[in-house]
């Protein structure tokens, strides 16, 4: 009540605001010194950005956001009583760049670039534990259960282009299972380290067998390691763009091939190496490994273009089809039909330009879905302008509706008058079958009015056009004098 909170890195001030308040600097500099009150240092590696405070029975408690990724409880009372600051949970204090599941139960690790590595229980709902390093994860895989049988060993890319083997452990010696009972005893430790690229690791994916560790980089590379109980270098590949994932083939395939994805489009597929077939006194890169070479680019505007053709063509055939029932339907009631004359042809709108772009699309990922066939998803690029809004989204949603309503409606009312079409052609047909004499014919009465009859009326001028040839008998009539 009495003081004023300020916080920097990971300590926290408490100052007296009477007496800044009413602090009067010595000279014209405007500057005052003085001692803070009280101070509390939350821990190490910790970075403050806003604190709150919550009455709570009486007792204010406040909460303290640490942009390092964690949620601290502090006591600020500064009595002998006074609790320890309590960090209630951790987490990634950026966006999470890679994560791996583990083969044998319900554990996932995660890695960002807040240099951390954290392992999470799905059973428990909760954190195990995580290791920090100098460096930001990238790339993160979890290895096969023909590499390590107990599930407890991950690969882990980083941004400078280390690659760290990581051994998930129990200290007393148990396996780590999702859901048992202090499971907080669960640790990490750096089994081994090498750094096989110049620039960030991107993907790690491991051969089908386990014999092999591929790894990618932003470098341009993809670098080969044989997977034993240290990890020996096999050697590296050089690829046009930069590596963003890589994917072995599956078993069921007869050949164990490495699919190398790039973020230009470009797509290779390479044999796995054999451990010491290559000659790495000069150089580690591998120059004669057999590559197929695919390069993907943008087909939309070929697609829109044969969409439009068809749409075309499909018009023509139903107008066609249209003008031959309509033939038809005429030859049925008897009625002669005029040949018309050819038609100028229409002239067409353009077809839709066949437009690649420069750069085409980046890819995000790819699987073998059969020998010799992959899939690939990309990235549509789309302009700010083209992202709407959820609130746009559910007006257009409403709008789409109410028309789809009137669309309705009115294809309702022209099957109506299509039926009473046929139902007054059935007529016609019918008329035409009765004798003559006691056919209908389409005729006109008008009954007119003598005017003089008419109180008030100052005349009018009566005028009748049809279009159709329409037989009119004009039959005069008198109208009774309207009584006073």
């Amino acid at each position: 009540r009495r003081g004023a909170v300020l916080f920097t890195s990971n300590c926290l001030k408490v100052w007296d605001f009477e007496t800044i308040d009413a602090a009067d600097s010595v000279d014209d500099t405007g500057l005052l010194e003085m001692e803070h009150m009280n101070e509390l240092l939350v821990g190490k590696n910790v970075n403050l950005s806003s604190i709150m405070k919550i009455h709570d029975l009486g007792q204010p408690i406040w909460y303290a956001q640490d942009s390092n990724g964690a949620i601290w409880k502090l006591d600020l009372s500064f009595s002998n009583v006074t609790h320890d600051p309590e960090c209630l949970f951790t987490f990634h204090s950026g966006k999470i760049e890679a994560m791996g599941v583990s083969p044998v139960t319900y554990l996932m690790a995660t890695t960002a670039l807040d240099h951390s590595v954290r392992i999470y229980d799905f059973i428990g709902n909760c954190q195990l534990t995580e290791i920090k390093f100098k460096q930001g994860g990238t790339a993160l895989t979890w290895a096969p259960r023909v590499v390590n049988p107990k599930g407890g060993l991950i690969a882990v890319g980083f941004e400078d282009g280390v690659v760290r083997i990581i051994e998930v452990y129990d200290p007393r010696g148990l396996a780590i299972v999702a859901g048992r009972i202090n499971v907080g005893n669960a640790e990490m430790r750096l089994k081994q380290a090498f750094k096989p690229h110049t620039a960030a690791v991107t993907a790690l994916a491991y051969e089908r067998n386990g014999e092999v560790l591929a790894t990618g980089s932003k470098d341009k590379t993809v670098f080969f390691f044989a997977v034993e109980d240290k990890y020996e270098p096999i050697g590296y590949i050089c690829v046009p763009g930069p590596v963003q994932a890589l994917q072995w083939s599956p078993p069921s395939h007869a050949e164990s091939m490495l699919l190398v994805l790039c973020e230009n489009g470009f797509v290779l597929q390479v044999p796995a190496p054999i451990l010491g077939e290559q000659d790495t006194v000069s150089t580690y890169e591998i120059k004669d490994l057999p590559t197929q070479y695919f390069h993907f680019c943008s087909i939309k505007s070929r697609i829109k273009r044969e969409e439009e053709i068809e749409r075309r063509e499909k018009k023509k055939q139903e107008e066609e089809k249209a003008r031959l029932a309509w033939i038809k339907k005429q030859q049925d009631m008897g009625l002669e039909i005029e040949e018309e004359p050819e038609a100028e042809p229409k002239k067409e709108e353009p077809l839709p330009p066949i437009y690649i772009p420069e750069e085409p699309s980046p890819i995000v990922c790819g699987f073998y879905s059969a020998p010799e066939k992959f899939w690939l998803s990309l990235i549509m690029l789309l302009p700010f302008s083209c992202i709407s809004s959820i609130e746009n989204a559910k007006k257009k949603k409403e709008y789409d509706q109410i028309m789809k309503a009137a669309e309705d409606k009115k294809n309702k009312k022209r099957q109506e008058l299509i039926i009473l079409r046929h139902e007054f052609h059935h007529l016609l047909q019918r008329n035409m079958e009765l004798p003559k004499h006691m056919q209908l014919h389409r005729e006109v009465h008008i009954r007119l009015v003598n005017r003089s009859f008419i109180p008030g009326f100052k005349g009018c001028h009566f005028k009748m056009s049809c279009v159709q040839c329409v037989r009119i008998k004009i039959r005069p009539t008198h109208l009774p004098t309207p009584a006073p």
